[in-house]
């Protein structure tokens, strides 16, 4: 029995090395080196699946402990992180899951694509993947041929829910500027499982929908009096809304020069800067 023990205390020691060769990203706020994926995957022998969960919880961590939009060094580094969790357990939806949700809205969106792409091969039956990569071309690529080729593979998939079809349609019926994302995010709110991947979702859902609507309202704005809301409350008093909309993340919602909307927030929790 004690040679058992040994045995499986000796085998767990190159995982131990590994993580702790590495410093949290979030307190020592120095991004730790990634190994190569055949280095890792050496060292983790048959606790591949472990190193795989450290890898994701350190890119929750990363990202969780933000105060602010992520540096591009730092939307860099956790999607090289989230590529090396799906090299490790192939099968673990969690990666593909962070990739394609968040990562892009940040950056690194063709990383995002090739991480999908590889997850294609081993997550066959799960429609979310495809999904994912179609709405990535779609809006980000600015691709939608590319995209409804991902996205007709998306529907018919065997696991496909039965609203995923009309949900499809109703994304590249969608021509404003946040509508498709809008449309995007509610087949993810359906479809998550984890109140608290839910509530993420559906608050940034609500925003979306507040932006959606300034926009359009700017847009009407322009018609009737030739140029573009300087702010909000422009729309205020000519009687367009009875008052600006509150962020759901506790921002200030602005129109930029060309008459989009953004918000102080950056759509992200303790997103405010400080004097804002």
């Amino acid at each position: 029995m004690k040679k058992v023990l040994w045995a499986f205390m000796l085998s767990l020691l190159p995982v131990i090395h590994l993580l702790h060769t590495h410093t949290s990203p979030v307190k020592g706020q120095v991004l730790p080196p990634l190994p190569k994926e055949e280095v890792a995957k050496i060292s983790a022998m048959e606790f591949k699946s472990l190193l795989s969960d450290y890898y994701v919880m350190e890119v929750a961590q990363l990202f969780g402990g933000k105060k602010g939009n992520p540096s591009k060094a730092e939307i860099i580094w956790m999607a090289k992180a989230l590529d090396l969790a799906a090299a490790l357990d192939p099968y673990y939806t969690e990666p593909y899951y962070f990739a394609g949700n968040v990562i892009p809205w940040y950056g690194a969106v063709d990383h995002v694509i090739r991480i999908l792409k590889k997850g294609l091969k081993f997550k066959k039956g799960d429609w979310r993947l495809p999904f994912y990569l179609g709405f990535i071309y779609y809006y980000f690529k600015k691709d939608p041929v590319t995209g409804a080729k991902y996205l007709a593979m998306a529907t018919h998939s065997p696991s496909a829910p039965s609203y995923l079809p009309l949900l499809v349609a109703r994304l590249y019926s969608e021509k404003g500027h946040y509508s498709a994302a809008i449309a995007y995010l509610e087949g993810l709110y359906r479809s998550a499982q984890d109140p608290k991947a839910k509530e993420m979702i559906k608050k940034r859902f609500q925003a979306l929908i507040i932006m959606d609507r300034l926009e359009k309202l700017a847009q009407e704005y322009k018609r009737r009096y030739g140029a573009l809301p300087k702010n909000p409350e422009d729309l205020v008093k000519v009687g367009m809304i009875k008052e600006v909309p509150r962020d759901p993340y506790g921002g200030k919602f602005y129109f930029k020069k060309d008459g989009t909307v953004w918000t102080t927030s950056s759509l992200r929790e303790g997103g405010v800067p400080k004097g804002r």
